[in-house]
């Protein structure tokens, strides 16, 4: 496959407010060190009143266009790849344009949802855009309050989560060699991570006191590792190999769901851990913006030309695999 893609700027955002593991044991009653053991987060940040999901991707993008040295008008498409939806209708990525203003007036908007592999999901969608000639600059963003909708009876799934935002802005290029896409879903794990209220299968109107459960997240933690065990191996190993390069020489940039899952990734893929990128411990699972916001950091460390791997796995259960040049 052939990247038309180069990444030209980038930019991540974390609220204010730092909440940390010791906490989340205390506010839920369990023993010191819980957190810390159980998810590998350190602190994770929260959204205030004025850090919409809306608000925090406003601000990454500026900041990402600025850093590849383009203004709103040099902008011909966004896409919103963030899990957490502001409203139904209109898209996420309509929202956003509106907070940018009348410069970014007529640039095209779309939403790419595929929960935290949203990202991921868009980066191919863009490279298949830019190889039909239909665009030539654009930002995929991502701006997350997971923690709007935990269920903190849950702590093994709560206490992982953080809210931030990031932003990628990519222009069209020569075509080169080496570029590989894969995303797999296996249904038969679609209830292993799921909110099941605020749509129309069980709509915002029939919310009651007991049955709120319903419209918070659920992850069977366990069930996850237990299938990305299973198939991640090899539609990792069919990617490097159609990528050409090895994957000693791959930097990877993970899903940040958690430390032990990092870990857990790490040494099932016989992946060399100083070739790992993750700040998990400093900000939480962001679901989609993870990636991205870990990718911004990486670039500060990497050459251009280096070969990267973003690499994760997501509700449905879904897995993906995107293997580039920075």
């Amino acid at each position: 496959m052939k990247q038309y893609f180069k990444i030209v700027g980038s930019a991540r955002y974390l609220p204010r407010k730092c909440i940390h593991a010791e906490e989340l044991d205390r506010r839920s009653g369990l023993e010191a060190g819980w957190t810390l053991k159980h998810t590998g987060v350190r602190v994770r940040h929260e959204a205030g009143p004025d850090e919409s999901g809306t608000e925090m991707a406003r601000r990454v993008v500026m900041d990402a266009l600025k850093s590849a040295g383009f203004g709103l008008r040099d902008l011909d498409l966004l896409i919103d790849a963030s899990l957490c939806l502001q409203q139904p209708i209109p898209s996420n990525s309509a929202l956003i344009l509106e907070s940018l203003g009348r410069e970014a007036a007529g640039c095209a908007t779309m939403d790419v949802h595929s929960s935290c592999l949203g990202f991921v999901a868009a980066l191919q969608t863009v490279n298949g855009l830019f190889a039909a000639e239909g665009y030539d600059r654009a930002v995929i963003v991502c701006g997350e309050t997971p923690l709007r909708g935990v269920n903190w009876d849950e702590p093994e799934s709560a206490h992982l989560m953080g809210d931030g935002a990031a932003a990628i802005v990519l222009e069209r290029c020569s075509p080169r060699d080496g570029c590989a896409f894969r995303f797999q879903t296996f249904a038969e794990g679609a209830q292993l991570c799921r909110v099941e209220g605020g749509c129309h299968r069980l709509p915002p109107a029939a919310y009651a006191s007991s049955n709120r459960a319903r419209y918070e997240f659920h992850m069977d933690g366990k069930g996850v590792h237990r299938f990305a065990s299973q198939h991640l191996p090899a539609m990792v190993a069919e990617a490097v190999a159609a990528s050409g390069t090895p994957l000693s020489d791959l930097h990877v940039v993970p899903h940040q769901a958690s430390g032990p899952s990092i870990e857990l990734l790490t040494r099932r893929l016989g992946i060399g851990r100083s070739r790992v990128h993750s700040s998990v411990e400093h900000h939480g699972n962001m679901v989609a913006a993870g990636i991205p916001f870990v990718l911004h950091g990486a670039r500060a460390e990497l050459a251009e030309g280096v070969r990267v791997m973003l690499v994760g796995t997501a509700a449905g259960y879904s897995q993906a695999v995107a293997i580039f040049t920075l």
